[in-house]
This record gives structure tokens, C-alpha cells and sequence, in this order.
């Protein structure tokens, strides 16, 4: 029979015991939560009314998550940077991407030939800039826009529900071509959700060197190392810690006592 005594610490090793396996899980800490799968595309052309040679009178970059993969201009076209370039450079994407950047060169460029007239920007030199911006979470856009920017003019389209902020003259321009703006919700939403998704695709699959078994036993990787590091001095504290916790609760419940309450009956 199990004395009195024991039953009464027995919610005590259990409670030690719980704090064990959730802090210390198969020697490791909690996992920290992984990152958020939130990602961005961003497009920024310039268009200029009268470039000075060898300027490209249309030039362009684009990027995922800041780093950029796509230079454009329209001598040269579509030139691969990066990592993500060379990857993507063979793709379905790439010629995507490429098409898209021509064609919105070009329908910049009658914009800026339409309003350039009524532009008080005196240096003779208009240019016209467009930043697209798509933000994509769990599988799908969630937020879109475009930017534009003619001679220190802003204005921005959102195209998640087609508003314009602030509406200014240039606006109103482009306002007025109505299949422009219909291409522009499409290349910013359903066209850069395709896009972004084969593109982290191939960030994924980016080869990485495996280094050799011997290497691997030298070198423990860093989370490893951080493991160890928690493990150890948490191991510690509950090692000294527990002694004492159990003396005390000994000294509040003398065996004798709990004994002969047991024994009375």
C-alpha cells in the first residue's frame, strides 16, 4: 500500500513532470511559430518623353520580397538578376512578365505623350513613373495598386476596389481608358498571384549544397547549438530547484501525522 504521505507529492512529480515535457520536448525548446506567409511583387517603370541617347526612353525592374530578379528596358528587353532571375529565366513567367512590361511601356508612353501638354514641368523632359505593388497571402492577392507619378504629379489606383487617390487631371486621363485600366487590375491581381506563385516555387527549389557526414558531426547547425544552450541551464534550475521544493512540502506534512489520520478509522 502506498503511504499517505507519497499520494500527496504525487500531483507535485506530475506537475514537474508536464513542465518537462512541454518546455524541454525531446531536448529542444518550443518552436518558435514560422514566419508569415505573406509575400510581395513589385513593378517600377519609368517612361520618358524625351530620353537622352543611349537612354532608353522605357525602363523597368521588378522584385520579390525586395530582391530583385527582372531589368527591363525596350532596347534590350527583359535581362535576368539574381538567383531568381536565372531560375525563372526559362519560364512561362519570364515571357509573361516580359510581354506585360512592353505593353505597359508602351501605353505609358501615349499617356505621357496626351498630357505632357498640359504639364507645368519646364525642364522639357517629362517623365512618367508607374509602381505596381501586389501583396499575396495564403494563395491568393490580398492587396493591389499602382503608383504613378508624372513630373511630381502622384496619384495611385487601387485595384482591389478601383479607387483613385487623389483624383487630379492626370488621373482623370487615364481614367478614361477604360481597357487600360481593366488590363492594369488584371496584371496587378490575377496576373501577379500566378506569377508570384510559381516564383517562390522556384526560390524552394534553389539548389543547396550538402556538405559531407564528417562536416555535419564538426559542425552542428545553429539551432542545434541554441537548443543546447536552453537545454542546459533550464536543466539546471529544475535539478536544484526540486530538492528543495520537495523538502519543503515534507516538512508541512510530517509522515507521523498524516500516518495516524490514516490509521484512526
Amino acid at each position: 500500500m502506498i503511504p499517505v504521505a507519497d499520494i500527496k507529492f504525487i500531483p507535485c512529480y506530475v506537475l514537474v513532470l508536464t513542465l518537462l515535457l512541454v518546455v524541454l520536448r525531446d531536448g529542444q525548446c518550443t518552436p518558435v511559430p514560422p514566419h508569415s506567409d505573406t509575400h510581395f511583387l513589385s513593378c517600377n517603370v519609368i517612361v520618358r518623353a524625351r530620353p537622352t541617347p543611349p537612354q532608353p526612353w522605357c525602363e523597368g525592374q521588378c522584385s520579390v520580397d525586395g530582391e530583385s530578379f527582372l531589368q527591363y528596358d525596350n532596347d534590350n528587353k527583359a535581362t535576368p538578376l539574381g538567383d531568381l532571375g536565372k531560375e525563372a529565366h526559362a519560364t512561362h513567367v519570364w515571357k509573361d512578365l516580359n510581354q506585360r512590361l512592353e505593353y505597359l511601356g508602351q501605353e505609358l508612353r501615349k499617356m505621357l505623350a496626351d498630357t505632357k501638354q498640359e504639364m507645368a514641368d519646364l525642364s522639357g523632359h517629362p517623365t512618367l513613373q508607374t509602381i505596381m505593388n501586389s501583396k499575396y497571402e495564403r494563395g491568393q492577392i490580398v492587396g493591389a495598386s499602382w503608383r504613378f507619378n508624372i513630373s511630381a504629379e502622384y496619384f495611385i489606383l487601387n485595384t482591389m476596389n478601383m479607387s483613385w487617390t487623389p483624383i487630379s487631371f492626370e488621373a482623370r486621363g487615364i481614367m478614361n481608358d477604360e481597357q487600360f485600366i481593366k488590363d492594369l487590375k488584371v496584371i496587378s491581381t490575377a496576373d501577379s498571384s500566378h506569377w508570384l506563385k510559381e516564383l517562390l516555387k522556384l526560390q524552394k527549389e534553389k539548389p543547396r549544397s550538402t556538405p559531407r557526414t564528417s562536416d555535419v558531426r564538426k559542425h552542428p547547425s545553429t539551432s542545434q547549438l541554441h537548443n543546447e544552450k536552453v537545454f542546459i541551464p533550464v536543466a539546471a534550475v529544475i535539478v536544484i530547484i526540486l530538492p528543495f521544493t520537495v523538502g519543503l512540502l515534507v516538512k508541512r506534512c510530517p509522515q507521523g501525522g498524516l500516518h495516524s489520520k490514516g490509521l484512526t478509522h
